[in-house]
This record gives C-alpha cells, sequence and structure tokens, in this order.
C-alpha cells in the first residue's frame, strides 16, 4: 500500500512542469486579448499564437515522459492535416505561413487535449472550475465598465490599442469581449464558468460557499450585459446536460428544483431592484426582437435553426467542392490577412464550410467526421457512467461538445477554449474504471 502511494506520489511529481504548462495555456486563453489590447499592444500580430510555443512544450513534455496521448485521432488529424499541407505547397496556394498557420491547428493544439486527459486529475479539474469561479467576478466588472462606457474609453480599446473592441448591439450599446479579442471570447468564457456554478451547486465536492453565491450571482449580472444571444443560449445547453446529469436520484433532483426556484427568485430581486441588470435585460431583448424581425422567427428559430443550419449547410455543401483542396490557413482571418491584407472569410465563415474549402472532401471531410466522433464518443463515455460519477464529465460535454464538433477553430480563442474542455471531459473520467481511452479510441 505505502509502495502505491509512493508511486502515485511519483508520478504526479513528474507531472508538475507539464501542468504548470497547461495552466499557462489556460490562463493566456483568458488573457490573450488584453495582452494584445491593454498590455502590450504593438505586440497584437505576434501575440496571436501566444500559446503555440506552450503547446509544443506541452507535446515535446509528454513525449520526454513517455505519456501515451497518441491515439486514433491524433494519428489520423496529423495524417489529414499533413496532406493537406502538402497539397497547399505543391497545387495550392503555396504560401509557406499561411499554411503552416492553419496546420499548427490539428499540429500543434489537437495533440494537447488528449495530454491534459492523460496527466490532469479530478482535483486538478476542480482547482480549474474553482479559478473560473474566482476570475468570473472581476470578468463581470470590466464587463460592465465596457458596457456602460463609451467606446472611445481605454477599457474599449480594440486589437493593438486601435479602434473600438465594442460589436454592434442594439439601442447604442455594443458587445463587450471582456478581457477576450472579441465579442465570441467572451461568450465561451461565461459558458465555461456555467459548468461549474452548475456542477458546485449540485456536488458535493468542496467550494467556498462565498466564492459560489459571488459567482453565480455574478454571471447572472453578466450574461444580459452581453448582449450576446449565443452565450445565453451555451450555458442554456450547459444547464439541460447539468438536469439531464442529475435526474438519476429523487434527492439530487430535489436538490435541482430548489435550486432552480433560488436562481428564479435572484434574477426577480435583481430585475427589480437592479438597475444596471434591468437595463441589460432590456438592450438584450430589443436585440433578440431586433434580429428576429430581419431573420423572422423567435429566439429558438434565429439561434437554434441557424446553428442547425450551420452544422448541416456545410455537409451538404461539401460535395460542391473538389476532391483534394490546397488552401490550408486561407480560411482563417490571419492567413486571409496574410494573403490579402485585410481581414476577411476567404473561404467560408463556417467551420465545416472552412475544413471543406482548405482541404476538399477527402481531408477536409475526414476531419469533420473525426471532430464529430470525438464529441459524440466523448459524451456517450460520460453518460454511460455510473451515476456518482457522471455529473461533472457530462456537464462538462455540454461546454466541449459543440466546441469541438462546430467549433470555429480558425478562431484562436475558440479553439483554446475547445481544447481546454475537451481535455477537462477526458480527465474528469475515473480511468480506473471507465478510460476514454480504451472505450472510444
Amino acid at each position: 500500500m505505502d509502495l502505491a502511494i509512493e508511486q502515485v506520489e511519483v508520478q504526479e511529481s513528474d507531472y508538475k512542469y507539464i501542468k504548470i504548462a497547461i495552466w499557462m495555456y489556460f490562463l493566456l486563453w483568458i488573457f490573450e486579448g488584453a495582452l494584445r489590447k491593454w498590455i502590450l499592444p504593438s505586440l497584437a500580430t505576434p501575440l496571436l499564437v501566444v500559446r503555440d510555443p506552450i503547446a509544443i512544450y506541452i507535446i515535446g513534455r509528454a513525449l520526454y515522459q513517455g505519456i501515451k496521448f497518441v491515439n486514433s485521432y491524433v494519428i489520423f488529424g496529423l495524417i489529414f492535416t499533413l496532406f493537406g499541407l502538402a497539397l497547399t505547397f505543391t497545387f495550392g496556394h503555396e504560401n509557406i505561413f499561411v499554411g503552416i498557420y492553419g496546420a499548427r491547428i490539428m499540429l500543434l493544439h489537437f495533440p494537447v487535449i488528449f495530454i491534459i486527459g492523460q496527466v490532469f486529475t479530478k482535483e486538478d479539474v476542480l482547482k480549474i472550475g474553482r479559478f473560473l469561479l474566482a476570475i468570473n467576478i472581476v470578468m463581470t466588472i470590466i464587463v460592465y465598465f465596457q458596457f456602460t462606457s463609451p467606446q472611445s474609453a481605454f477599457i474599449n480599446v480594440g486589437i493593438g490599442g486601435e479602434g473600438s473592441a465594442g460589436f454592434s448591439g442594439a439601442m447604442g450599446y455594443s458587445r463587450p469581449p471582456g478581457t477576450f479579442s472579441f465579442i465570441s471570447g467572451l461568450s465561451i468564457f461565461y459558458t465555461a464558468v456555467s459548468v461549474f456554478v452548475f456542477y458546485f451547486w449540485l456536488s458535493k465536492d468542496r467550494c467556498s460557499k462565498i466564492l459560489l453565491y459571488a459567482s453565480t450571482v455574478s454571471l447572472i449580472i453578466a450574461l444580459p450585459l452581453t448582449i450576446s444571444r449565443g452565450a445565453v443560449v451555451a450555458v442554456a445547453i450547459v444547464g439541460l446536460f447539468a438536469i439531464i446529469a442529475s435526474v438519476t436520484t429523487g434527492k439530487m433532483l430535489f436538490k435541482l428544483i430548489i435550486i432552480i426556484a433560488v436562481l428564479s427568485l435572484v434574477f426577480i430581486f435583481l430585475q427589480k431592484y437592479s438597475s444596471i441588470f434591468s437595463l441589460g435585460t432590456e438592450v438584450f431583448m430589443d436585440r433578440v426582437d431586433t434580429v428576429n424581425k430581419v431573420n423572422g422567427g423567435g429566439l429558438k428559430d434565429s439561434i437554434l435553426l441557424r446553428a442547425l443550419n450551420e452544422f448541416l449547410g456545410p455537409l451538404s455543401d461539401l460535395f460542391d467542392q473538389p476532391m483534394f483542396a490546397g488552401n490550408l490557413g486561407m480560411g482563417t482571418n490571419a492567413g486571409a490577412q496574410m494573403m490579402t491584407g485585410k481581414t476577411s472569410f476567404l473561404v467560408s465563415e463556417t467551420e465545416f464550410g472552412r475544413l471543406g474549402g482548405e482541404q476538399g472532401i477527402i481531408f477536409g471531410g475526414g476531419l469533420m467526421v473525426l471532430r464529430i466522433v470525438l464529441a459524440l464518443s466523448m459524451a456517450i463515455t460520460a453518460f454511460r457512467l455510473p451515476h456518482e460519477k457522471k455529473l461533472l464529465p457530462f456537464i462538462l460535454c455540454g461546454a466541449a461538445c459543440i466546441a469541438i464538433s462546430q467549433g470555429q477553430w480558425a478562431q484562436p480563442s475558440i479553439l483554446g477554449y475547445a481544447v481546454i474542455m475537451a481535455g477537462l471531459v477526458i480527465a474528469s473520467i475515473k480511468k480506473e474504471e471507465n478510460t476514454f481511452q480504451k472505450e472510444v479510441l
């Protein structure tokens, strides 16, 4: 028994530096935009790939330590990408920098998912969660000042210290990006926060009650201030996964009902007595109404059906693409900037459209299938866990699966989010009883 404990302690010590690197990757995901806007604006362009050296170190360290992270997903991702890169250099646009920038997504960042899953324990996942709860309070304060300040204020400055980072919203208010470069980063940040808000409310794992209450209120206040329909729907999806995972016992179901009732009372109280919250909900609903008038239909039609179209449309459009394409990297904004001198969508605005347009039916379609299978495998594996072990990984799936299957990985913030959340899903599955690698790889 003592020998087993010593072996675990040695293993944890061996993982010390790779865990530090993973935390750096995580922190840079949150604060990359802050570096590019406020702290080092003159280095905004090179900071776009600030996590790449960290990913290289993580992979190199994992190989050195013999961590078993190379699986069928990593191998097929490597094959599809290298063939796409070869086509790009021989028959495609032949721009080496654009091609490598596009290839780094699968070559550098994708394998990090499985390294996180191997070296992180459940307690490491919970440490990430507690940190997110704490930083959520600070983030909401930043969002409050961005929402209430003019776009000319320093807190709303854009990338490189120029222009404004706010995006069009409603009633004269812009969608704030928080510490991120764009509103998309802030939306997924609150999605990640919601995972642990729901989890710590429902579980018995240790978390400061004061921190949990403060972070919960901060999340409720922040959502309308983002003026982001996507953020609200994403948090609702995480909540749905939490409900599915928690209705396994009557006791937890009763607890869930109490929590929903308490959160509803908090919402009503804030709506009645907080002027900034009521203003935020008014602005948010005005944007929903405006978009619905333009697109037709209600909130369900304008968001959920759009998501469905973005998923199915590129799948059907894929067959209009050539069997092979050499446009790797052209579908990213940075790649377009390098090739044309301006930010634009040279291939497609949707992720599957980008993959098909960059690499064609065979390799681009292969990456689509790879990501869909990975997302489904994570969700199925988490759902099959015993009731007492299902809660954390399945709630995490509510945030990770959409980001894996159709998240816009050409956008660095979304890529980082997908890598982190997918890695946490795998890490939260108890390896000694139901390893992700054995069941689905």
